[in-house]
Protein backbone atom coordinates (compact mmCIF):
# COMPACT_ATOMS: atom_id res chain seq x y z
CA UNK A 1 0.00 0.00 0.00
CA UNK A 2 1.14 3.57 -0.59
CA UNK A 3 2.20 6.10 2.06
CA UNK A 4 -1.10 7.68 3.00
CA UNK A 5 0.39 11.14 3.12
CA UNK A 6 0.72 11.11 -0.67
CA UNK A 7 -2.22 8.91 -1.52
CA UNK A 8 -3.63 11.10 -4.30
CA UNK A 9 -0.22 11.33 -5.94
CA UNK A 10 0.22 7.58 -5.59
CA UNK A 11 -3.14 6.86 -7.22
CA UNK A 12 -2.41 9.18 -10.12
CA UNK A 13 0.95 7.49 -10.61
CA UNK A 14 -0.67 4.11 -11.11
CA UNK A 15 -1.34 2.83 -14.59
CA UNK A 16 -4.82 4.02 -15.57
CA UNK A 17 -7.42 1.75 -17.08
CA UNK A 18 -6.98 1.81 -20.88
CA UNK A 19 -9.49 4.02 -22.63
CA UNK A 20 -10.49 1.09 -24.83
CA UNK A 21 -11.63 -0.81 -21.73
CA UNK A 22 -13.64 2.17 -20.48
CA UNK A 23 -15.21 2.62 -23.92
CA UNK A 24 -16.38 -0.99 -23.92
CA UNK A 25 -17.72 -0.78 -20.35
CA UNK A 26 -19.76 2.34 -21.14
CA UNK A 27 -21.02 0.84 -24.39
CA UNK A 28 -22.11 -2.27 -22.52
CA UNK A 29 -23.79 -0.21 -19.78
CA UNK A 30 -25.71 2.37 -21.82
CA UNK A 31 -25.08 1.57 -25.49
CA UNK A 32 -23.41 4.90 -26.21
CA UNK A 33 -19.96 6.19 -27.14
CA UNK A 34 -17.85 8.37 -24.84
CA UNK A 35 -17.68 12.08 -25.55
CA UNK A 36 -15.72 13.23 -22.47
CA UNK A 37 -13.82 11.30 -19.82
CA UNK A 38 -12.57 12.80 -16.53
CA UNK A 39 -10.59 10.98 -13.84
CA UNK A 40 -11.75 11.68 -10.28
CA UNK A 41 -9.28 11.07 -7.46
CA UNK A 42 -11.06 11.46 -4.12
CA UNK A 43 -11.63 8.01 -2.67
CA UNK A 44 -9.28 5.32 -1.46
CA UNK A 45 -10.62 2.13 -2.98
CA UNK A 46 -11.78 2.88 -6.51
CA UNK A 47 -10.37 4.24 -9.73
CA UNK A 48 -13.21 6.56 -10.72
CA UNK A 49 -14.19 8.25 -13.98
CA UNK A 50 -17.00 10.67 -14.75
CA UNK A 51 -18.18 10.11 -18.31
CA UNK A 52 -20.28 12.25 -20.64
CA UNK A 53 -21.63 10.20 -23.54
CA UNK A 54 -22.28 11.50 -27.05
CA UNK A 55 -26.03 11.24 -26.39
CA UNK A 56 -25.58 13.43 -23.25
CA UNK A 57 -25.94 10.60 -20.75
CA UNK A 58 -23.73 11.06 -17.68
CA UNK A 59 -22.33 8.01 -15.90
CA UNK A 60 -19.67 7.16 -13.35
CA UNK A 61 -17.32 4.21 -13.80
CA UNK A 62 -15.88 2.82 -10.55
CA UNK A 63 -13.16 0.16 -10.71
CA UNK A 64 -12.28 -1.46 -7.37
CA UNK A 65 -8.47 -1.49 -7.63
CA UNK A 66 -6.88 0.15 -4.59
CA UNK A 67 -8.00 -1.78 -1.54
CA UNK A 68 -6.91 -4.83 0.40
CA UNK A 69 -10.05 -6.65 -0.78
CA UNK A 70 -10.89 -6.23 -4.47
CA UNK A 71 -13.22 -9.16 -5.00
CA UNK A 72 -16.47 -9.38 -6.97
CA UNK A 73 -18.17 -10.36 -3.71
CA UNK A 74 -17.29 -7.02 -2.15
CA UNK A 75 -18.63 -5.09 -5.14
CA UNK A 76 -21.78 -7.22 -5.14
CA UNK A 77 -22.24 -6.47 -1.44
CA UNK A 78 -22.06 -2.75 -2.13
CA UNK A 79 -24.62 -3.13 -4.91
CA UNK A 80 -26.99 -4.96 -2.54
CA UNK A 81 -26.60 -2.18 0.03
CA UNK A 82 -27.41 0.44 -2.62
CA UNK A 83 -30.51 -1.41 -3.80
CA UNK A 84 -31.65 -2.00 -0.22
CA UNK A 85 -31.34 1.72 0.50
CA UNK A 86 -33.29 2.50 -2.68
CA UNK A 87 -36.06 0.12 -1.61
CA UNK A 88 -36.67 2.15 1.57
CA UNK A 89 -36.76 5.48 -0.28
CA UNK A 90 -33.18 6.71 -0.11
CA UNK A 91 -32.03 8.47 -3.33
CA UNK A 92 -29.04 6.47 -4.53
CA UNK A 93 -27.29 6.05 -7.89
CA UNK A 94 -28.87 3.77 -10.46
CA UNK A 95 -26.57 0.81 -11.09
CA UNK A 96 -26.25 0.25 -14.83
CA UNK A 97 -23.58 -2.44 -14.92
CA UNK A 98 -21.85 -4.74 -12.45
CA UNK A 99 -19.08 -6.95 -13.84
CA UNK A 100 -15.32 -7.52 -13.81
CA UNK A 101 -12.43 -6.58 -16.10
CA UNK A 102 -9.04 -8.19 -16.57
CA UNK A 103 -6.06 -5.84 -16.26
CA UNK A 104 -2.39 -6.38 -15.44
CA UNK A 105 -3.01 -10.07 -14.85
CA UNK A 106 -5.73 -9.46 -12.27
CA UNK A 107 -9.51 -9.29 -12.22
CA UNK A 108 -11.15 -6.16 -10.85
CA UNK A 109 -14.83 -5.49 -10.11
CA UNK A 110 -16.48 -2.66 -12.04
CA UNK A 111 -19.65 -0.73 -11.25
CA UNK A 112 -21.14 1.73 -13.73
CA UNK A 113 -23.71 4.07 -12.20
CA UNK A 114 -25.96 6.82 -13.44
CA UNK A 115 -24.62 10.17 -12.21
CA UNK A 116 -26.82 11.68 -9.50
CA UNK A 117 -27.93 15.29 -10.07
CA UNK A 118 -26.78 18.22 -7.98
CA UNK A 119 -23.57 18.94 -6.14
CA UNK A 120 -21.94 17.63 -2.95
CA UNK A 121 -23.32 19.22 0.20
CA UNK A 122 -19.77 20.13 1.22
CA UNK A 123 -19.49 22.42 -1.83
CA UNK A 124 -22.52 24.51 -0.94
CA UNK A 125 -23.19 24.22 2.80
CA UNK A 126 -21.44 27.47 3.69
CA UNK A 127 -23.70 29.40 1.29
CA UNK A 128 -26.97 28.10 2.69
CA UNK A 129 -29.26 30.25 4.77
CA UNK A 130 -30.18 29.07 8.25
CA UNK A 131 -33.56 27.93 6.92
CA UNK A 132 -32.05 26.03 3.99
CA UNK A 133 -29.38 24.47 6.17
CA UNK A 134 -31.90 23.38 8.80
CA UNK A 135 -34.23 21.92 6.19
CA UNK A 136 -31.61 19.84 4.39
CA UNK A 137 -30.15 18.53 7.65
CA UNK A 138 -33.61 17.43 8.80
CA UNK A 139 -34.01 15.64 5.47
CA UNK A 140 -30.60 13.96 5.83
CA UNK A 141 -31.51 12.79 9.32
CA UNK A 142 -34.69 11.25 7.95
CA UNK A 143 -32.81 9.44 5.17
CA UNK A 144 -30.30 8.04 7.67
CA UNK A 145 -33.24 6.80 9.74
CA UNK A 146 -34.66 5.00 6.70
CA UNK A 147 -31.40 3.15 6.12
CA UNK A 148 -30.97 2.40 9.80
CA UNK A 149 -34.49 0.94 9.95
CA UNK A 150 -33.26 -2.02 7.86
CA UNK A 151 -32.14 -4.85 10.12
CA UNK A 152 -29.00 -6.73 9.04
CA UNK A 153 -28.41 -10.15 10.53
CA UNK A 154 -24.87 -10.77 9.28
CA UNK A 155 -21.63 -10.12 11.10
CA UNK A 156 -20.04 -10.89 14.46
CA UNK A 157 -21.57 -9.84 17.75
CA UNK A 158 -21.16 -6.50 19.52
CA UNK A 159 -18.39 -7.56 21.96
CA UNK A 160 -16.30 -8.99 19.11
CA UNK A 161 -16.68 -5.98 16.83
CA UNK A 162 -16.11 -3.40 19.52
CA UNK A 163 -13.29 -5.38 21.10
CA UNK A 164 -11.51 -5.12 17.75
CA UNK A 165 -12.22 -1.38 17.59
CA UNK A 166 -10.89 -0.87 21.11
CA UNK A 167 -7.71 -2.78 20.25
CA UNK A 168 -7.20 -0.55 17.20
CA UNK A 169 -7.57 2.58 19.30
CA UNK A 170 -4.89 1.29 21.68
CA UNK A 171 -2.63 0.63 18.68
CA UNK A 172 -3.20 4.23 17.55
CA UNK A 173 -1.87 5.59 20.86
CA UNK A 174 1.31 7.13 19.46
CA UNK A 175 -0.68 8.90 16.76
CA UNK A 176 -3.19 10.28 19.24
CA UNK A 177 -0.32 11.61 21.36
CA UNK A 178 1.28 13.10 18.23
CA UNK A 179 -1.96 15.03 17.67
CA UNK A 180 -1.39 16.89 20.95
CA UNK A 181 -3.12 14.79 23.59
CA UNK A 182 -1.37 13.77 26.80
CA UNK A 183 -0.96 10.24 28.12
CA UNK A 184 -3.53 10.83 30.91
CA UNK A 185 -5.99 12.20 28.33
CA UNK A 186 -5.45 9.18 26.09
CA UNK A 187 -5.93 6.79 29.01
CA UNK A 188 -9.12 8.63 29.97
CA UNK A 189 -10.50 8.37 26.43
CA UNK A 190 -9.82 4.64 26.23
CA UNK A 191 -11.45 4.13 29.64
CA UNK A 192 -14.53 5.94 28.30
CA UNK A 193 -14.60 3.77 25.17
CA UNK A 194 -14.18 0.58 27.22
CA UNK A 195 -17.07 1.62 29.45
CA UNK A 196 -19.22 2.35 26.40
CA UNK A 197 -18.62 -1.10 24.95
CA UNK A 198 -19.72 -2.75 28.20
CA UNK A 199 -22.61 -0.43 29.12
CA UNK A 200 -24.27 0.20 25.72
CA UNK A 201 -24.48 -3.11 23.84
CA UNK A 202 -26.13 -3.18 20.42
CA UNK A 203 -28.58 -6.07 20.09
CA UNK A 204 -29.46 -5.59 16.42
CA UNK A 205 -27.22 -4.48 13.55
CA UNK A 206 -28.76 -2.16 10.95
CA UNK A 207 -27.83 -1.03 7.45
CA UNK A 208 -25.21 1.73 7.67
CA UNK A 209 -23.62 3.70 4.85
CA UNK A 210 -20.35 3.60 6.76
CA UNK A 211 -18.68 6.70 5.31
CA UNK A 212 -21.40 9.31 5.30
CA UNK A 213 -19.88 12.73 4.69
CA UNK A 214 -20.83 16.00 2.95
CA UNK A 215 -18.94 14.87 -0.17
CA UNK A 216 -21.13 11.77 -0.42
CA UNK A 217 -24.44 13.63 0.02
CA UNK A 218 -25.56 15.43 -3.16
CA UNK A 219 -28.10 18.24 -3.09
CA UNK A 220 -29.98 20.33 -5.62
CA UNK A 221 -29.57 24.06 -5.28
CA UNK A 222 -26.66 26.07 -3.94
CA UNK A 223 -28.54 28.44 -1.66
CA UNK A 224 -28.18 31.49 -3.86
CA UNK A 225 -31.82 31.80 -4.92
CA UNK A 226 -33.44 31.16 -1.56
CA UNK A 227 -35.14 27.99 -2.81
CA UNK A 228 -35.41 24.87 -0.70
CA UNK A 229 -32.30 22.69 -0.93
CA UNK A 230 -33.08 18.98 -1.26
CA UNK A 231 -31.02 15.81 -1.13
CA UNK A 232 -30.69 14.40 -4.66
CA UNK A 233 -28.45 11.42 -3.96
CA UNK A 234 -26.29 9.57 -1.46
CA UNK A 235 -23.29 7.94 -3.14
CA UNK A 236 -20.36 5.60 -2.43
CA UNK A 237 -21.58 2.70 -0.32
CA UNK A 238 -18.18 1.01 -0.55
CA UNK A 239 -17.75 1.08 3.24
CA UNK A 240 -21.30 -0.01 4.10
CA UNK A 241 -21.58 -2.26 7.12
CA UNK A 242 -23.97 -3.88 9.58
CA UNK A 243 -23.61 -1.33 12.36
CA UNK A 244 -25.14 0.25 15.42
CA UNK A 245 -28.09 2.61 14.83
CA UNK A 246 -25.94 5.58 15.92
CA UNK A 247 -23.07 4.76 13.54
CA UNK A 248 -23.95 6.89 10.50
CA UNK A 249 -24.89 9.89 12.65
CA UNK A 250 -21.56 9.59 14.47
CA UNK A 251 -19.59 9.31 11.23
CA UNK A 252 -21.30 12.34 9.68
CA UNK A 253 -20.68 14.30 12.87
CA UNK A 254 -16.96 13.50 12.68
CA UNK A 255 -16.63 14.12 8.94
CA UNK A 256 -17.95 17.67 9.41
CA UNK A 257 -18.49 18.88 12.99
CA UNK A 258 -19.90 22.14 11.56
CA UNK A 259 -23.15 20.36 10.67
CA UNK A 260 -25.72 21.18 13.33
CA UNK A 261 -26.68 18.09 15.31
CA UNK A 262 -30.21 19.10 16.49
CA UNK A 263 -31.84 19.15 13.02
CA UNK A 264 -30.14 15.86 12.13
CA UNK A 265 -31.53 14.28 15.29
CA UNK A 266 -34.95 15.82 14.66
CA UNK A 267 -35.09 14.37 11.16
CA UNK A 268 -33.89 11.03 12.48
CA UNK A 269 -36.64 11.14 15.14
CA UNK A 270 -33.99 10.17 17.67
CA UNK A 271 -34.95 9.64 21.31
CA UNK A 272 -34.55 12.80 23.33
CA UNK A 273 -33.36 11.15 26.53
CA UNK A 274 -29.83 11.60 27.85
CA UNK A 275 -29.07 7.87 27.51
CA UNK A 276 -29.42 8.02 23.73
CA UNK A 277 -27.33 11.17 23.52
CA UNK A 278 -24.53 9.60 25.56
CA UNK A 279 -24.61 6.53 23.33
CA UNK A 280 -24.18 8.79 20.31
CA UNK A 281 -21.42 10.80 21.98
CA UNK A 282 -19.50 7.67 22.94
CA UNK A 283 -19.79 6.24 19.44
CA UNK A 284 -18.70 9.58 18.00
CA UNK A 285 -15.60 9.44 20.20
CA UNK A 286 -14.65 6.03 18.79
CA UNK A 287 -15.04 7.23 15.18
CA UNK A 288 -13.22 10.47 15.94
CA UNK A 289 -10.21 8.71 17.44
CA UNK A 290 -9.86 6.50 14.36
CA UNK A 291 -10.18 9.48 12.02
CA UNK A 292 -7.66 11.46 14.05
CA UNK A 293 -5.12 8.65 13.70
CA UNK A 294 -5.60 8.68 9.92
CA UNK A 295 -5.18 12.46 9.87
CA UNK A 296 -1.86 12.13 11.72
CA UNK A 297 -0.69 9.41 9.33
CA UNK A 298 -1.51 11.61 6.34
CA UNK A 299 -0.13 14.79 7.87
CA UNK A 300 -3.51 16.49 7.45
CA UNK A 301 -3.27 19.45 9.82
CA UNK A 302 -6.81 20.68 9.14
CA UNK A 303 -8.19 17.23 9.98
CA UNK A 304 -6.07 17.03 13.14
CA UNK A 305 -7.26 20.42 14.36
CA UNK A 306 -10.93 19.82 13.48
CA UNK A 307 -11.20 16.38 15.02
CA UNK A 308 -8.96 17.22 17.95
CA UNK A 309 -11.33 20.04 18.87
CA UNK A 310 -14.33 17.69 18.56
CA UNK A 311 -12.70 15.09 20.82
CA UNK A 312 -11.83 17.68 23.48
CA UNK A 313 -15.41 18.96 23.41
CA UNK A 314 -16.75 15.44 23.83
CA UNK A 315 -14.54 14.47 26.75
CA UNK A 316 -14.76 17.79 28.61
CA UNK A 317 -18.36 18.87 27.97
CA UNK A 318 -20.33 15.75 27.12
CA UNK A 319 -18.68 12.69 28.65
CA UNK A 320 -17.02 14.11 31.76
Amino acid sequence: MSPLGSYVEWQLAQASTPRSVLVELVRHAVGARIDRLDRIVEGYSNEVYRVRCVDNQDVVVRILRFDDVTTPARSAGEARAIETARAVGVPVPEILLLETVQMDGSEFPVMVQRTVPGRPLGDVVDRLSMRQRHGVLVEIGGLIARMNAVAVHDGPDWPTVMGTELARRYEDGDKILAAGFTVPEFDRMLDLVDGYVRAFPCEQWVLCHGDLSPKHIFVTGDGTDGATVRVSGIIDFGDWLPGAPVHDLAVLRVRDPRLDLPPLLAGYAAPTDETYRRRLDFHTLIIALGSLAIGVTEGDRACIERIGHLIRTLITERLS
